[in-house]
């Protein structure tokens, strides 16, 4: 525990009295003075005074007035000894700064220097840490210094160098601190450097536990509110037991840039620090700083190299902000791949892709130590690409582009040349033959490129951009094609194109224009006597996806009437065993009728829904389990949405079609952890399972669930903090859980699994105001945590969330009127709140 006492405590923020009235030009001209000064001191030099003052007579008095301080501290600091002077050695030890005796210097840096000292009163050694002089131009900086040194004292850990006090004396500040006797982990590092042979491997094991060690004294500290900033090898000390420790707690922020600049600590600090602080991004700094500091120490330590080893601030400034580091196997090829995984997890440039806590760097780092699956995983082939993607936006548009159009210049280059060579049918034939093989082509390419850009969430304003240029390529191709019969086939498929782009990219009523104008393109072609039943399956999937566009704009009738259309004509090619298409349209089939089945039960049609989704199961399993990946996919799809329509009324066999579902995608999942896509997916039928749990009173197996998929989901959230979907699926498992832990008396823990929901929904929901379902859902959590707070009696908290609930359900209900369900939540909220309301006015004029 710290000794402070009042005064100690009330620092204010204002600067010296013998700084008011200078100028900035004087200040600063008086700190570089100072530092003068401070250096010569320390290279045994004297600083001729009176030609100081000479030179800066209006200074000359301030200047005489700090020199008393620093020579207050002759006697103090054998580092600063003034070589004039010819104290004995037993004179120097006898120097004390209030209860302590300074016995010898021990280490310097830039925030200080330390000395073994002994401590009268409780006849015991310490060590004693002196505030750089040059902070005493800024009482700001003392007084953080002592309120950081305050905050450091009350973290209570094994591996944290426990602060006894902090003082002042004859204008030195100080603070006192348990003497470690042993050696700082630089030195340790700087030793092994130089032996002989580097064998090293036996140490790696120890290693990685000093590193669990020091993860776990951050995590305490962070817990606290108290971050290093400044973690680094020499302020971890290894004690002569093997002990590891952290020291110099909350003084990484008295450091200054007068500070820094009188030394190489500057160079040694800046190895470590993450890229926010290199960058000096103060306010973004927060215990994920640390995390990098320690992560890049602990690859110093394995591989004794600084993962930044260039020799000038200005170069590690670049290496931090934009290099990759080596890859830790490359220089220790003996290492599991899964540490150099979790180092690289910890040292990303964005602070969202590290760990979130220090207590999740070393659970990792123990999971390592014992052979078990790490969370963070090996960047796939997508992550880097999505690296790239964000880092190199404009490259890779104009990559994608200059590839486009170079096939395409290909083939119009082609197509001219034809027509060159021969003036005639012929050739004109060739012409068409050309442009539709450059259209083609672009189709291919642009399906390819959008289709990978969507498996990688950080690539997702490349894909934009990539589809608004697409999007115009078709539109341009409409307009001069709508007039020419012989186009009809090409004008109805990139109709098709233009609205499912359009609806991508938010544009519903457009793309519902243009779709509807391909059905209607598809609908005379279908109608003549030759048509194929490849013209007849794309007529299908025109319907479908028009269909799909009206439940975006809540037209549910006109939804179901394109959704039944579409099953007719698939139905009717599936009928035909011996055609080509069978097996696409037996794909396309068990699509329509999940998404039909989705509409049933949306407006409320349970059993007729039901029979659509069983309907879709027999036709995907009708000889065995898919073997395609797409049928599975799609097969698990159904079975969760099955799953969520029988969760009220048939909990138990909810259960079992959820587990169905999930049966493959964990091993999937587990098999590759990239896929943002088959993890989302997994998360969605892992909500549903807990939903059925829960229903069926399986409330502990419940919990399990959704903590699994909040286990994903917060996965996924790190690494693409800015993906809509993911902070989506993210409230709901919350939500769900909340839901849960209240059904099991845990009502606590069901408020702060609530509170997280609307952490993660409320700006969610200003983000996306215009979208009903969004709205809704955040609606439903605070109905929820509503009810809970009507349990517990809190009737004024709970009468708060349902007014907001009502609220946020009102919007959704203006958004889509045609939900019957958004009206039907709506009226909920509304009736939980009247219940609060009259009781609170009830109890209001009982007490008066």
């Amino acid at each position: 525990m710290v000794a402070l006492n009042q005064s100690d405590i009330d620092a204010t923020g204002s600067q010296p009295s013998m700084l008011q009235g200078l100028t900035e030009d004087q200040q600063t001209r008086l700190t570089e003075l100072l530092d003068q000064y401070l250096l010569a001191l320390e290279n045994g030099e004297r600083m001729d005074v009176s030609q100081v003052n000479q030179a800066n007579p209006d200074l000359a008095d301030v200047f005489a007035a700090y020199l008393e301080k620093l020579d207050a501290l002759y006697g103090v600091s054998p580092g600063f000894q003034d070589p004039s002077r010819t104290d004995s050695p037993e004179q120097h030890r006898k120097m004390t700064l209030g209860d302590f005796t300074i016995q010898r210097e021990i280490g310097r840096g830039g925030m200080g220097i330390v000395y073994e000292a002994s401590q009268k009163s409780l006849d015991r050694r310490v060590a004693i840490k002196l505030l750089p002089l040059a902070s005493l131009l800024d009482a700001r900086q003392i007084a953080r210094f002592k309120n950081e040194a305050h905050a450091a004292g009350l973290l209570q850990h094994p591996n944290i160098v426990p602060i006894y006090s902090v003082g002042s004396e004859r204008g030195v500040h100080y603070y006192a601190m348990q003497y470690i006797d042993g050696e700082s982990i630089d030195v340790k590092v700087t030793s092994a450097r130089h032996e002989a042979t580097h064998r090293i491997e036996a140490r790696t094991s120890q290693t990685i536990r000093w590193a669990i060690d020091i993860a776990g004294a951050l995590h305490v500290a962070h817990e606290n509110g108290v971050v290093h900033r400044d973690v680094k090898p020499s302020n971890l000390m290894l004690d002569k037991s093997g002990k590891i420790w952290i020291t110099d707690f909350g003084l990484a922020r008295c450091q200054s840039d007068v500070t820094l600049t009188r030394s190489g600590d500057v160079i040694g600090t800046m190895r470590y620090m993450s890229p926010e602080q290199a960058r000096g991004e103060s306010a973004l700094i927060d215990g994920r700083a640390d995390i990098y500091s320690l992560a890049a120490t602990l690859y110093e330590m394995l591989t004794l190299r600084p993962a930044h080893d260039a020799d000038d601030a200005p170069t590690i400034l670049r290496q931090i902000d934009q290099d990759s580091v080596t890859p830790l196997r490359s220089l220790r090829p003996d290492l599991p791949r899964d540490l150099e995984t979790v180092i690289a997890k910890a040292m990303s440039k964005r602070r969202e892709d590290r760990y979130d806590t220090a207590e999740d760097f070393a659970s990792d780092l123990s999971r390592v130590l014992e052979g078990r699956p790490t969370v963070a995983r090996p960047p796939s082939i997508a992550d880097h690409i999505a690296r790239l993607a964000a880092k190199h936006r404009n490259v890779v548009m104009t990559g994608a582009l200059v590839v486009m159009l170079g096939f395409l210049g290909s083939a119009i280059a082609t197509a001219k040349l034809a027509a060159a060579k021969q003036a005639s049918d012929d050739s004109a034939l060739r012409a068409t033959r050309g442009e539709a093989l450059a259209r083609d082509v672009l189709d291919r390419l642009g399906a390819q490129v959008a289709e990978q850009l969507s498996d990688i969430p950080a690539a997702d304003s490349v894909r934009r951009q990539f589809l608004v240029v697409t999007l115009d390529y078709y539109q341009r191709f409409a307009a001069e094609a709508q007039d020419d019969p012989q186009l009809r086939e090409d004008l109805a498929v990139t109709l098709g194109k233009t609205g499912s782009l359009q609806s991508e990219l938010g544009e519903n009523d457009k793309a519902i224009e243009s779709l509807a104008r391909s059905e209607s393109l598809y609908a005379q072609l279908a109608a003549q006597p030759t048509a194929s039943d490849a013209t007849l399956l794309d007529w299908s999937t025109s319907q479908n996806n028009l269909a799909q566009a009206y439940v975006r704009g809540g037209k549910l009738e006109d939804a179901a009437r394109f959704f039944a259309r579409a099953i007719v004509t698939q139905k009717r090619i599936v009928r035909r065993a011996a055609s080509e298409q069978y097996q696409t349209a037996r794909l396309a089939l068990a699509t329509s009728l999940n998404n039909l089945g989705l509409l049933l039960n949306q407006t409320e049609a349970k059993e007729k829904a039901e029979e659509t989704y069983l309907e879709a199961i027999r036709l995907l399993t009708e000889n065995g389990q898919p073997t395609s990946s797409e049928s599975q996919q799609q097969l698990a799809t159904v079975r969760t949405n099955l799953s969520g329509l029988l969760t009220t009324t048939s909990p138990e066999r909810a259960v079992v079609y959820a587990r169905e579902a999930l049966a493959g995608q964990l091993d999937a999942l587990q098999a590759d952890r990239g896929n943002a896509k088959l993890a989302t997916q997994t998360i969605v039928t892992l909500n549903t399972l807990g939903a059925a749990q829960s229903a069926a009173q399986r409330n502990a197996a419940a919990i399990d669930t959704f903590n699994r998929a909040i286990e994903i989901g917060n996965e996924l959230l790190t690494r693409w903090p800015e993906q809509a979907t993911y902070r989506r699926d993210l409230v709901l498992s919350y939500n769900h859980l909340g839901l849960a832990l209240s059904k099991s008396d845990q009502r606590t823990a069901a408020l702060a699994a609530f509170d997280q929901a609307l952490s993660l929904g409320r700006p969610l929901a200003e983000r996306f105001r215009d979208d009903a379902e969004t709205q809704s859902m955040l609606g439903g959590v605070l109905n929820n945590l509503g009810f809970l707070h009507q349990q517990l009696g809190d009737r004024k908290a709970a009468a708060q969330a349902y007014h907001e609930a009502i609220e946020r359900q009102s919007t959704a209900v203006r958004l889509a009127p045609e939900v019957a369900r958004f009206q039907d939540y709506l009226k909920k909220h509304q009736r939980n709140y009247r219940t609060v309301a009259v009781a609170t006015v009830d109890l209001g004029r009982a007490a008066s």
